[in-house]
């Protein structure tokens, strides 16, 4: 019996240790990394801190920025948006075989904001071309929070027109998705803050849940053919000051 314990043993660290040669061909061949001299694409979100603004006096400074996949000239192929918390946000413009363009500064995507978070491609005015949402955030003094909004001008060139569309949110956002959540045949969008308040200055003792906080909370925002009106309350969405959203999904 120990003699065919130990063979039982040895059998089985043989068969966990084997590696056929046709398993090391189909693990190769899964993904391959590919050179930014070879994409174009030399993206990098590198920061900078000082003793005004870090991660202790920010403490979102580490959570990263976002990147949206769409085909925003409706040529087949899918293009590529990725933001800096505080360098200009990049758009590639995918050119086929894996080559990539950087048309940021000719289509006007750049972003005039303090620190910006997620973003979203969706068909925004409904006219078949996909627009460009960028999140803001940032501790940043001043008046540069507000979210932006790209239209798309059916040319490679965007328009930045949040203001116009009640898109231009003020609040600690991280991130937007847009769907159609009342089956109207047009793009709603939920959007996710970060409360401005630092955790340790809350009252544990009170339930703030359920108050309504204009720039702190949550907020689902109805398309209603001109511009987005905020609908949360009636919804039954919660949109308080301690909202601390990372992420947001549409299922």
């Amino acid at each position: 019996m120990m003699r065919f314990s130990k063979l039982f043993f040895i059998l089985v660290i043989g068969f966990a240790s084997c590696k056929t040669d046709d398993q090391d061909q189909v693990q190769e061949k899964l993904f391959s990394l590919l050179d930014s001299t070879q994409t174009g694409i030399s993206f990098a979100n590198n920061l900078e801190f000082d003793e005004k603004f870090n991660v202790y006096t920010y403490r979102n400074f580490y959570n990263g920025g976002g990147v949206a996949i769409g085909d925003i000239n409706n040529d087949g192929l899918v293009d590529l948006y990725l933001t800096a918390n505080q360098k200009k946000n990049r758009l590639y413009l995918n050119k086929g075989d894996f080559k990539f363009e950087d048309i940021t500064e000719t289509a006007g995507v750049g972003g005039e904001m303090g620190w910006s978070t997620g973003v979203s491609m969706a068909d925004v005015n409904g006219d078949g071309w996909l627009d460009i949402y960028v999140c803001n955030s940032g501790d940043i003094e001043g008046d540069k929070k507000q979210n932006e909004l790209f239209i798309n001008n059916q040319d490679n060139t965007f328009t930045e027109s949040a203001r116009e569309y009640h898109l231009d949110d003020k609040g600690f956002s991280t991130h937007a998705s847009f769907f159609d959540y009342d089956k109207d045949g047009d793009l709603d969008v939920y959007l996710l803050n970060n409360s401005y308040q630092a955790i340790g200055s809350f009252n544990l003792e009170r339930n703030e849940r359920g108050v309504r906080d204009s720039l702190g909370g949550d907020k689902l925002l109805r398309y209603n053919g001109k511009f987005f009106e905020d609908v949360s309350e009636e919804a039954g969405i919660y949109g308080s000051i301690i909202g601390f959203g990372l992420g947001v999904t549409i299922g």
